[in-house]
């Protein structure tokens, strides 16, 4: 992952991301973090107000968006993106494969469709670094576009700021997954409805986690005790 890379589509990122297929599910790219979010608070439950880290947080939204529930803080390679940033959260620059925290720091550890920029030779070598900052117990969940929703194929496809990157099928996902020594691992998939049905579609996007049809998945698991 080239950090100058994302430092060149930083002010013009969701034009980069914009396609009509996409906003024919959802208004702009907030809506797509909001829902990953979503469904790891439904995941984690009621545990209080977990310290988080989104590692890869581009411009912030997740670690905004999760701010009245948990303890979030975000990282990128990008300090374009981060400048970008919406003022007043917990941001910081990272090295692509070393995360700036000790072990066992974070009680949840997650990344956004990170993977599918990374080589598939380095997918272990950085999910062991998240899996590192996680406390024992702890969860990581690392999020990716989902290869069997045909929608989300088009719209990868034609996406320049994929170019050049492939989509990664959840079984190779969760074998780095367990490569990376994660252990109770688990899939869901989510965004199923559009934006304008999503309040009424919340229980239905729920009970749908483990329908292969989701715009996107999730694979999850638990630093060993």
């Amino acid at each position: 992952m080239k950090s100058n890379a994302f430092d060149a589509f930083a002010s013009e990122y969701d034009a980069r991301l914009d396609d009509p297929w996409r906003r024919r599910f959802a208004d702009g790219g907030d809506f797509f973090i909001d829902q990953k979010c979503r469904a790891m608070l439904r995941e984690v439950g009621d545990a209080g107000r977990p310290l988080a880290l989104d590692v890869g947080c581009g411009q912030g939204r997740a670690v905004a968006f999760l701010s009245d529930r948990w303890r979030t803080v975000g990282t990128d390679v990008s300090r374009e993106m981060l400048r970008r940033a919406a003022a007043g959260l917990r941001l910081a620059v990272q090295e692509p494969f070393a995360l700036p925290f000790g072990d066992g720091t974070f009680d949840v550890v997650f990344a956004f469709c990170v993977y599918h920029h990374l080589d598939r030779a380095d997918h272990a070598r950085h999910l062991r670094e998240l899996v590192r900052v996680a406390r024992r117990g702890g969860r990581v969940f690392v999020f990716e576009h989902n290869p069997f929703n045909p929608v989300t194929q088009i719209v990868f496809r034609r996406a320049p700021i994929d170019r050049g990157c492939r989509m990664i099928a959840p079984a190779q996902l969760r074998r780095t997954c367990a490569a990376a020594g994660l252990d109770s691992l688990d899939t869901g998939y989510v965004l199923f409805a559009p934006e304008a049905l999503a309040r009424r579609a919340a229980r239905l996007e729920a009970a749908l986690r483990w329908l292969p049809l989701g715009g996107q998945y999730f694979v999850s698991g638990i630093k060993p005790r």
